[in-house]
């Protein structure tokens, strides 16, 4: 598999606004701050998402097109980059908001192949993410978690991290990523490009 281009589409609210694109989509989901849009960047390798400092910056769904090259053809893909979610400055009405419209698009979007939970190594997981466990399984969609942020932590404390997320999900939907230097960027590729299981 080779990725041939990506380029920025736009932002949106729901999934309507996908009509006539091809090819399936892949979800990034996870908190403010986590490196949603760097590893987006990293993955196809060009600077197409924009990285923010500032914590809740995203307000919409950034949809981005990506061509790549698979058994000798060249296809199309969607990558959705979703608003970080659990940022204390964001007011509650803010939040519901933006709880209900990814709730919505997902919901409604039929096209929707894997998604990404994008979690920040160093964190311990809360009674948030506990909630969002139950609800990527409810969605009964193939995802995975991606440890992202690995070179700024130990090996042994990723790979305790990665042992307490495989109790959960189980080893094969465990990834481990950093945007910095690579790490990890050949595994989440062949997921994400891989057939659902």
């Amino acid at each position: 598999m080779k990725i041939i281009n990506a380029q920025y589409l736009k932002g949106v609210t729901g999934p309507e606004g996908l009509e006539g694109e091809p090819g399936p989509e892949v979800c990034f989901v996870g908190r403010s701050n986590v490196g949603k849009s760097s590893m987006i960047n990293a993955l196809v390798s060009q600077k197409v998402a924009k990285t923010s400092s500032t914590p809740g910056a995203t307000r919409l769904i950034n949809l981005y097109k990506v061509q790549y090259e698979l058994g000798g053809s060249r296809r199309s893909m969607i990558f959705s980059d979703f608003p970080g979610f659990g940022y204390a400055k964001v007011s509650k009405q803010m939040y519901k908001g933006w709880e209900g419209m990814i709730e919505t698009y997902v919901s409604e979007n039929t096209r929707i192949d894997k998604l990404i939970w994008v979690y920040d190594v160093r964190r311990d997981i809360d009674n948030l993410d506990k909630t969002l466990i139950d609800w990527i399984f409810s969605l009964r969609l193939d995802f995975a978690v991606v440890l992202t942020k690995a070179d700024k932590e130990t090996r042994s404390n990723v790979s305790q991290k990665r042992r307490l997320f495989s109790g959960y999900f189980g080893d094969s939907r465990v990834l481990t990523f950093s945007a910095k230097d690579g790490h990890g960027r050949r595994e989440l590729l062949s997921h994400i490009f891989s057939p659902d299981e």
